[in-house]
């Protein structure tokens, strides 16, 4: 029952201003850390649809159209930090047109309990609209089912299923962190310059044994 029209400055100045540099450390992160991924960023559709349902929200149309115009500002931002890193980055907002909050079907949930589950994506949303755009991102075509560009299950199971294989010929491993509190553990990362205090040492020494392994260096 508020304006929230505040709380949609706020979060644009966020965008514009907070947003890039922190997307730029998290990207680099990834980057240097899987140096040969390949990483998809997936963006927010447009929530609103003019209109409201929804019971103890009261959005006005003006708010939901900028709340909408924000949800395209992020895409540009995360987009465009995408992109620095060499990322693909696939914008959902044109699928879920007709799918928004109050339409019919609806792909987003509205006010929703428990309010964390609210304006997230539905079943639908994920199995029609976010599985569709993100599939070809990693090279799977998906035959459409009917004229109206929905996809059934069977089609994304054919799909998931490619992936399948190849991850049945990995042999499991159990994976146990290394104690690096041992006299043998303090004495190779004295030889290496590794302050095993520092999370920043350690991590410097992290990326730098990624790029000597994507550089075929032992």
């Amino acid at each position: 029952m508020s304006n929230c029209n505040g709380a949609i400055d706020g979060a644009q100045s966020i965008i514009n201003n907070t947003l890039p540099g922190r997307l730029s450390t998290l990207y680099s992160s990834i980057r240097a850390k899987a140096p040969n991924a390949k990483v998809i960023v997936v963006g927010y559709p447009r929530i609103f649809n003019g209109a409201d349902c929804n019971a103890f929200t009261w959005f006005s149309p003006t708010e939901e159209s900028r709340l909408n115009a924000t949800a395209d500002l992020l895409n540009s931002r995360t987009s465009t930090a995408a992109a620095a890193r060499g990322f693909t980055f696939v914008n959902p907002t044109s699928k879920f047109v007709g799918h928004a909050v109050c339409d019919s079907p609806e792909w987003l949930n509205g006010l929703s309990s428990p309010v964390s589950e609210s304006y997230h994506p539905n079943v639908a949303g994920h199995r029609d609209g976010y599985a569709v755009v993100t599939k070809p991102a990693f090279g799977v075509t998906l035959a459409a089912k009917s004229a109206s560009n929905t996809y059934s299950a069977d089609a994304i199971a054919a799909g998931n299923s490619r992936y399948a294989a190849a991850d049945r010929t990995i042999a499991p491993e159990r994976f146990v962190a290394p104690d690096l509190t041992t006299p043998e553990a303090r004495a190779a990362a004295k030889r290496a310059g590794v302050d095993l205090r520092s999370r920043a040492s350690i991590d410097a020494a992290d990326r730098s044994w990624s790029q000597r392994q994507a550089a075929g260096v032992r």
